[in-house]
């Protein structure tokens, strides 16, 4: 059995309100999801693996045909999320076209979240939902012996013009019998990002799920329940990246802070091994204190992302974002202390939000100890509270993200949150935050001081345009 799995090309990704240099100048990360399922075929199938990273090969749907050819797969597996749908299905029929007999199966957090919609699409047979690691091994067992993959949990199929859903599986409790991403499979050199002190980078995921009740957020495929990875496991991982030449790892936990005694248990390791890494940790400012950052410190992280939303107390409670402005004050100025990089994200146009709740937030990126700031225009996503109170409130007629599943059109543009403001109005004010960061003299100084090459130089500046000029 082949089995061949495929990241699709982003020539036709769905763009989200923020500005065009962050989606296609900040970097080019591996694809983990895929990685980790590539891994648990390897450990539970017989079956031959290989994975086409389109994005970072630079393959177009002709390319992709010419693999698919090539490798004869008797199953290709498409990572479908949301925003690269339009390319997810045409890589079904470049799939379906070059080879018909193949078993196209879709897994990824868009099949989650509209099933029905997806295993309507021409060329799509099977859908794997939740954690797709077992599910997806159990079919591809199910395949090779010919019997009826309807049976395997966590599959949905179509059948007689009907979809059909298995039990759904509960949640990987033991996170540590995953097996690692499969990283032998793809080419580490191809990875990097704007942020990174040393490439080539590459990404990790040491926990799963998040508890945490932000209105904005939904990770469907993942849960609620915090599940986490024991510190012999992630250091395992990490030591096993430095053998392959790669310099820094970019998690992608919800919140790497969420159990505090981890971090201790996980830079212990790292210092008893005398491993010299360095990686970047999403973290909520209510979790950071002197201690834990520097702990983190001491492992090696260089950058920690946090997210603030607003600067306003009152917005911060509408988005249930469970941390204070001083709280987040403090985070960047424990960053600062222990020598850490810091990534502040805000966002612009909440439910309720007013000029001065807006100005608070402005005052706040003015005045806050941050490196870098991300700035958004909110715009709500698939599943979650924020855009259910939209629909709810009638601030938006229909449900275009079910009409964008059941009906994809590359021309769409997922509208912005505009209760009290117009798009234009916002974007405006992105513009005017973003230059109220970057804009200050001692911030830019600090920029070109950590600047170590021409092509950093050169790559931060065409970011930094792209901020400042464009909406």
């Amino acid at each position: 059995m082949k089995v061949l799995l495929i990241r699709p090309p982003h020539d036709h990704m769905i763009t989200t309100n923020v500005p065009k240099s962050v989606d296609t100048e900040t970097g080019m990360y591996p694809p983990l999801g895929l990685l980790y399922v590539a891994a648990s075929l390897k450990a539970w199938t017989d079956a031959q693996v290989e994975l086409l990273d389109t994005p970072a090969l630079h393959l177009d749907q002709k390319g992709i045909a010419e693999r698919i050819a090539r490798t004869q797969p008797d199953i290709v597996g498409i990572q479908a999320m949301t925003f690269t749908l339009i390319d997810a299905i045409a890589t079904v029929r470049t799939a379906k076209s070059t080879y018909p007999s193949t078993h196209v199966c879709l897994g990824g957090p868009h099949v989650n979240l509209y099933p029905e919609e997806t295993l309507s699409i021409e060329g799509v047979d099977s859908l794997v939902l939740g954690e797709g690691e077992r599910p997806f091994a159990d079919m591809v067992n199910a395949l090779s012996r010919g019997t009826n993959i309807a049976d395997v949990k966590g599959v949905a199929v179509m059948r007689n013009g009907k979809p059909i859903t298995t039990e759904a599986r509960a949640l990987e409790e033991n996170l540590d019998s995953l097996p690692q991403p499969a990283r032998d499979l793809l080419d580490s050199s191809l990875y990097w990002s704007v942020l990174a002190k040393r490439n080539p980078v590459t990404t990790a995921m040491t926990s799963r799920g998040c508890p945490m009740k932000c209105i904005f957020c939904d990770r469907p495929h993942l849960g609620k329940i915090f599940r986490y990875r024991s510190a012999k496991s992630v250091v395992d991982e990490m030591e096993d990246c430095v053998n392959r030449g790669i310099q820094e790892i970019f998690l992608y936990d919800d919140t790497f802070t969420i159990r505090r005694e981890r971090i201790f248990e996980i830079r212990d390791e790292i210092k008893h091994r005398g491993l010299d890494v360095q990686w970047d940790i999403r973290a909520r400012a209510n979790t950071l204190d002197a201690e834990v950052v520097k702990a983190m410190k001491e492992a090696g992280v260089a950058r920690i992302h946090i997210g603030v939303e607003s600067g306003s107390p009152r917005i911060l409670k509408v988005m249930k974002k469970g941390i204070s402005i001083e709280q987040a004050h403090n985070a960047f100025e424990l960053c600062r202390k222990f020598g850490i990089t810091s990534l502040s994200y805000f966002m612009l146009g909440n439910p309720t939000e007013t000029r001065e709740d807006i100005e608070m937030t402005m005052q706040f990126i003015r005045k806050c100890y941050a490196d870098y700031a991300h700035i958004s225009i909110t715009t709500p996503f698939p599943g979650t509270e924020l855009y259910r109170m939209g629909l709810e409130q009638g601030l938006f007629v229909r449900d275009y993200w079910r009409d964008f599943a059941a009906n994809p059109d590359e021309n769409f543009q997922p509208p912005a949150w505009t209760e009290n403001f117009t798009q234009e109005q916002l974007e405006d004010m992105r513009q005017q935050a973003y230059r109220a960061f970057y804009g200050r003299p001692s911030r830019l100084g600090r920029q070109l001081l950590a600047v170590r090459s021409f092509k950093e130089l050169w790559t931060k500046a065409r970011v930094g345009v792209g901020l400042l000029f464009s909406k």
